[in-house]
């Protein structure tokens, strides 16, 4: 078995980003993504019946506990 010298990447590497960059969507600038807001931890004592019902319906909706308590707040205070 003879040992061989392992092949230059470096024409390859910059081919695949002359491709790259003659993609259609290439040339326009990525919106910057808006900062995430510091959200304020609260501490708060609820029901374990209530609880258990929060949790089995963010659960059928594929929301975490969080985000389903962030919603119903949301939707409490757009409700007048």
């Amino acid at each position: 078995m003879t040992i061989t010298k392992r092949p230059a990447v470096g024409g390859q590497a910059q081919s695949a980003d002359d491709f790259i960059a003659g993609a259609p969507d290439a040339a326009h600038e990525q919106a910057a993504e808006p900062a995430r807001r510091k959200k304020e931890v609260i501490s708060l004592g609820v029901d374990g019946a209530l609880l258990k019902r929060l949790d089995e319906r963010a659960t059928k909706l594929g929301l975490s506990r969080a985000a389903a308590i962030n919603l119903a707040v949301a939707r409490f205070l757009d409700a007048e």
